[in-house]
């Protein structure tokens, strides 16, 4: 058995040698089927999930199932760091790799012993609800399901948060939250945190630790899973400007290296003026292009009438797009297009999120409505107007559907093009 490697798990730590606490241990992690990554020691790779499908403790070996396959090229013998939860415990050791099983599934030896993972070992940071530090998970099932809620309190090992919604991701529909649907080892391949100080965005993966419920509100703990080294150092030196703001050393002033705390700007506000296109200016290689696709392309635009819509539509006209099919609802539009042949579907479409979105509904149950109504349109691209963009309409997002603000900022011209300059199909 290979012996530990550059402190990991630290030499000087306990080691649990028992052989019955071992069996015990790793029966029940192979009865609660959690799941666990995997790394191969001393490397910078993305640690492999896994669950331990049987255990032949005479052998002293055990198969794991793994979510993408290891390299073919691996050698047998080759050590691989672990980490995971057992009962109330978490426990690192090493795996020695001895050959493949089947699809997907490895046998690696038996550990001789396990290290008693410290909880305790980095330090947490509070953020109070009212602040911008948000969290939303995407977890690996089918259909899937969407977490999104406050964060609670961040460290170098995981984090806590609120949750708020729990949306089914086929549908967009509201799940209503509880500790149940959050089973201790279940792996979210996607975990997005916003809002931290000088990182406005950090993605990673994570693995439920524990989940409770805290009077009328469900608090959800979750473990990092292989923080790559720019992570980690983007994510510590958030915490850096954290801590110092806690112990006062940022108090009363906001030096340009101070913390930026990222908020939603205001989207209320009007869109700065731009000159239109001049149709007759002479334009040269890329521009002529982008501009013949914006005369020639037909774009839909779905806005309920007023003077919002006859301003974008106007706009829009402005910087080059002539051929326009305006419609107040998709159904509207279904009607408008019913005779239309199939070489002259859209190539485009923009609809306001409000055609679709009703009450108290999610916005992503609203996504999900406006990307059925334009399936029709073979998969042409969808960009999707709204007041403001909800952390949940990131999640499963289609690869042809965008987001642009109701106020259509002057960027989003760029975004109108990229969408067709990638769409090549004839009109």
């Amino acid at each position: 058995m290979a012996k530990p490697r550059s402190g990991k798990p630290e030499e000087n730590e306990t080691r649990i040698e028992d052989p019955e606490v071992l069996r015990a241990t790793f029966l029940e992690i192979l009865n609660a089927g959690v799941e666990f990554p995997i790394k191969v020691e001393g490397t910078h790779t993305l640690p492999y999930f896994s669950t331990v499908k049987a255990l032949d403790w005479e052998q002293g070996t055990l198969v794991l199932k793994l979510v993408r396959p290891l390299p073919h090229e691996l050698l047998v013998g080759a050590v691989f760091h672990f980490l995971c939860s057992a009962g109330e415990q978490r426990f690192e050791g090493f795996l020695e790799y001895r050959g493949r099983e089947g699809y997907l599934q490895y046998t690696f030896r038996v550990p001789t012993f396990l290290v008693l993972a410290d909880r305790r070992i980095h330090p947490r940071y509070p953020f109070r609800p009212r602040e911008s530090a948000y969290v939303i998970l995407q977890d690996a099932d089918v259909p899937g399901l969407g977490v999104a809620g406050p964060l609670a309190n961040i460290s170098m090992g995981g984090l806590a948060m609120r949750v708020d919604r729990i949306i089914r991701l086929d549908t967009g529909i509201r799940i209503p939250p509880a500790s149940a649907v959050f089973q201790r080892g279940k792996g979210f391949p996607r975990v997005r945190v916003q809002g931290l100080p000088r990182l406005h965005v950090l993605e990673v993966r994570g693995i439920t630790a524990h989940a409770y419920e805290r009077g009328t509100e469900v608090i959800l703990g979750l473990s990092f899973a292989g923080l790559s080294g720019e992570e980690e150092a983007a994510l510590r030196a958030a915490l850096d400007i954290r801590d110092r703001l806690q112990r006062g050393a940022l108090a009363g002033s906001r030096p340009e290296s101070g913390p930026i705390v990222l908020r939603s700007e205001n989207r209320s506000a009007p869109p700065e003026a731009t000159a239109p296109l001049d149709p007759e200016a002479p334009a040269f290689g890329a521009d002529l292009l982008r501009r013949l696709r914006r005369r020639t392309a037909l774009v839909a635009l779905v806005k309920a009438p007023g003077p919002a819509r006859d301003s974008l539509e106007a706009r829009l006209r402005e910087a080059g797009f002539l051929r326009l099919q305006v419609a107040g609802t998709l159904e509207e539009l279904a009607a408008a297009l019913a005779d239309e042949p199939r070489r002259r579907a859209p190539r485009l479409y923009l609809v306001d999120l409000a055609t679709a979105h009703t009450g108290d509904a999610e916005p992503l149950e609203a996504v999900r409505a406006i990307e059925r109504g334009v399936s029709g349109g073979a998969g042409a691209p969808t960009v999707i107007l709204c007041d403001d963009v909800d952390p949940t309409l990131l999640l499963s997002q289609a690869a042809q559907t965008r987001y642009l603000y109701t106020n259509f900022p002057p960027e989003s011209l760029e975004t109108l093009d990229a969408l067709l300059e990638e769409d090549v199909k004839p009109v």
